[in-house]
């Protein structure tokens, strides 16, 4: 297998700081959790370039979700915040690393089930937060902790880490 090359490391951390989901020295940060969900691998230089593929994708299609809705979600006063969001992601990522078999349905599309099932909320993949007040993304991330939580007891995953 072709081994990950440094222009896909570059990129990978470049998408992930306009994200603001890296944390200088830490490997656990929300990028580390990340690419663990999507591959099952702890570090960036242990892919290889199909998986970093990936991975890039993900981040692009994440950058281009939080990207439109910097103007309106992002600053509507009371609305979820960027960093609740950054949360909600991470949590959903964690949440799709348990699964024993691969969804078919995306994350997008799972965060829309979790916030109609849980707030009575409707919301839609390409923008799930456009709607929810900043408490309601404190409550959605107490619920994906749970989730998270569950689905680690029920895979039988002994990590231990913790939200």
């Amino acid at each position: 297998m072709k081994k990950i090359e440094q222009f896909q490391i570059r990129k990978i951390y470049a998408i992930g700081n306009a994200l603001g989901i890296v944390e200088s020295g830490n490997g656990e940060d929300e990028l580390h959790v990340l690419v663990g969900g999507a591959t099952g691998k702890e570090s960036i230089r242990e892919l290889t370039y199909r998986e970093a593929a990936e991975v890039i994708s993900r981040l692009e299609a994440l950058q281009g979700r939080l990207a439109p809705s910097k103007g309106k979600g992002h600053s509507r006063p009371g609305g979820v915040t960027p960093g609740q969001q950054k949360k909600i992601w991470a949590l959903m990522y964690s949440l799709k690393a348990c699964d024993k078999k691969p969804s078919e349905a995306g994350l997008g599309d799972r965060l829309c089930a979790v916030i109609r099932k849980e707030l009575k909320m409707d919301a839609a993949a390409k923008d799930p937060f456009a709607w929810l007040s900043c408490e309601q993304g404190n409550q959605l991330i107490e619920m994906l902790k749970r989730y998270v939580e569950s689905a680690r007891k029920k895979g039988g995953d002994e990590n231990g880490t913790e939200f």
